[in-house]
């Protein structure tokens, strides 16, 4: 069952992106990444357009994904969270790191998957691309005509997630400092054009 992330959802959630993006988020927040997530996602997920999804298998989340549009308000306070687990000083080194990675405004036509994490146990089992059809559906009801993320270089089962789910790879970002923090040469970023309900592909 894919639904809304609720507040009582915030330390399964936040354990989960830390085990998931483990490549990500140790080098930024440390071993105490789990309990920092957690204690941003207790803020946000108090919005009720916090963008948030997870998936439940028999009573258990075991994937999330967040899905972001320019109408959305920014994340305030955040430092201030983070803080509060690894310091101030981690704090602001993680989402100087973090920022590396990005996407930039929206453009109005826009929306970006910014997580996707499934359970190292579900995999391959169509949790990854069961959440990625409902943020597609989702970015469709909210009248937006493309669907966008960034992927490291060296994710090749993203990669080819994506790709059958019909992304294509229009952008490339090559870095230094990121591949010193997270152990990759880059990112890919990966586009979807999405069908108005009610049309049909063309040929």
């Amino acid at each position: 069952m894919i639904r809304p992330a609720e507040h009582s959802d915030a330390e399964a959630v936040g354990a989960l992106l830390a085990t998931a993006l483990d490549a990500k988020y140790r080098p930024t927040l440390g071993r105490h990444a789990a309990a920092a997530l957690t204690n941003v996602l207790h803020e946000d997920l108090r919005t009720p357009a916090h963008g948030y999804w997870v998936a439940v298998r028999r009573g258990t989340i075991v994937g999330a994904a967040h899905l972001a549009t320019a109408e959305d308000l920014p994340p305030t306070g955040v430092v201030q969270r983070l803080s509060q687990t690894v310091g101030w000083w981690r704090a602001i080194w993680a989402l100087t790191a973090l920022s590396i990675l990005a996407h930039g405004p929206l453009a109005d036509d826009e929306a970006y998957v910014g997580e996707l994490v499934v359970a190292p146990n579900v995999r391959r089992q169509r949790v990854g691309a069961t959440l990625m059809e409902h943020l597609d559906a989702r970015a469709t009801a909210l009248g937006k005509s493309r669907l966008t993320l960034w992927v490291t270089d060296d994710n090749a089962p993203a990669r080819a997630l994506y790709t059958g789910l019909g992304f294509t790879e229009c952008a490339q970002r090559n870095w230094h400092v990121g591949r010193l923090v997270f152990g990759s040469r880059g990112a890919v970023l990966m586009e979807k054009r999405l069908i108005p309900a009610g049309e049909t592909p063309g040929p």
